[in-house]
C-alpha cells in the first residue's frame, strides 16, 4: 500500500528543512568566525598603521639629526673658544689685581704706578676691555640659537596625541623651516608671503611634521640651488572657508606617469634606503585627519607646487 502522498510530502519538506536550518547553522558560524577574523585583521592593521606613522616621524627626525648637529656645533663651537679667551682675560686682571694689592701701600708711588702701567700694556688691558663686551653678547647670542634649536626640535618630536590647539599657521611654518634651516640653506632661497590669516584649531606637531616633509622634499628637489616659495591665503568653498599654504620650488619636478601615486605608501623615487616612501602618504592622512585636503600640481623639469587646504 503506497504511503499517504501528504505524508511524503511533510516528510520531504521537514527534510528540507532541517537541511536547511544546518545550512543555515553552518553559514552563521562561517560568518561568526569571518567577523572574528576580520575585527582582529582590522586591529592588526590600525597597529600597523600606527607603527608606520611613527616610523615616517622618526625617520623624519633622524633625517634632520646630522643638520640639527651641525646647527648646533657652529654655537657651541664659538661659545667654548669665547669662553676659552675669557678665561685668558680673567687671568690678566687677576695678575693686575694682585700687583694693585702687594703693592698699593708700597711708596713711592709713581714707580708702582709706572709698574702698573708697564703691566697694563704687557696684558694688553685696552684691548680686553673693548673685546670683552662683544664676546660676551656673542656667547650669549650663540647659547640662544641652541635653547632655540633645541626648542624646535622638542616642537617637532612632539607625539601628535591629545587635545588639538589653537595654532597660527605661519608661525608653525617658522618654526618649521627652523628646524630644516640646515637642509634648505645649501638648496635653496626662501621666499615667504604671509597672509593675515586666523588661528586655527590643529595637532600642532602633526601640521609641522606634514610641513617638514614638504620642505625635504623641496631640498632634495632643488638639487641646484633653487627657489621654494611658501604662501598663505584664505579661500572658500560650499560656504566654508579654508585656509591656503602653497609650498612651490622649481626643482627637478614629478614624471607625470607617477604623479598619481605619490600619496601611496611605501611609493617613493629616492635610492634605497634613502627614503621610506611613507612621507607623502603620512602627511595626506594628517591633513585628512583635519578635514583637510592637499593637491599637488607638478612637471617634469620645471617644479613641483602643493597646495594644502585646512578648515577655519
Amino acid at each position: 500500500m503506497n504511503k499517504d502522498p501528504y505524508k511524503k510530502a511533510y516528510e520531504r519538506e521537514r527534510q528540507a528543512r532541517i537541511l536547511a536550518e544546518k545550512l543555515l547553522d553552518e553559514k552563521t558560524r562561517h560568518l561568526y568566525n569571518s567577523c572574528i577574523q576580520l575585527e582582529t585583521t582590522l586591529a592588526e592593521l590600525k597597529s600597523t598603521q600606527h607603527q608606520l606613522i611613527q616610523s615616517e616621524k622618526m625617520a623624519s627626525i633622524g633625517q634632520l639629526a646630522a643638520g640639527v648637529a651641525h646647527e648646533i656645533n657652529n654655537p657651541i663651537g664659538y661659545s667654548i673658544s669665547n669662553l676659552s679667551v675669557l678665561n685668558e682675560y680673567i687671568d690678566s686682571f687677576m695678575a693686575l689685581d694682585k700687583f694693585i694689592v702687594y703693592n698699593i701701600d708700597m711708596p713711592p708711588f709713581n714707580k708702582v704706578a709706572t709698574e702698573y702701567i708697564d703691566l697694563r700694556e704687557q696684558e694688553n688691558i685696552n684691548y680686553i676691555i673693548s673685546d670683552i663686551k662683544p664676546m660676551l653678547n656673542e656667547t650669549s647670542k650663540g647659547l640662544d640659537r641652541v635653547k632655540d634649536i633645541v626648542s624646535n626640535l622638542t616642537k617637532v618630536s612632539h607625539s601628535g596625541g591629545g587635545e588639538k590647539t589653537l595654532c597660527n599657521i605661519n608661525l608653525l611654518i617658522e618654526q618649521s623651516l627652523k628646524a630644516v634651516r640646515n637642509e634648505l640653506r645649501f638648496t635653496s632661497t626662501i621666499n615667504k608671503v604671509f597672509a593675515d590669516v586666523p588661528d586655527i584649531h590643529c595637532y600642532p606637531s602633526e601640521i609641522m611634521q606634514v610641513l617638514l616633509n614638504m620642505f625635504i622634499n623641496a631640498a632634495h628637489a632643488n638639487k641646484n640651488k633653487g627657489e621654494l616659495h611658501i604662501t598663505t591665503g584664505l579661500d572658500e568653498e560650499n560656504a566654508q572657508r579654508f585656509i591656503t599654504i602653497e609650498i612651490r620650488d622649481n626643482g627637478v619636478g614629478i614624471p607625470e606617469q607617477i604623479l598619481d601615486k605619490i600619496f601611496d605608501p611605501f611609493f617613493t623615487t629616492k635610492a634605497v634606503g634613502e627614503g621610506t616612501g611613507l612621507g607623502l602618504s603620512v602627511s595626506f592622512g594628517i591633513i585628512r585627519k583635519h578635514q583637510g585636503k592637499i593637491n599637488v600640481v607638478s612637471k617634469e623639469g620645471q617644479g613641483t607646487s602643493f597646495m594644502i587646504h585646512l578648515p577655519c
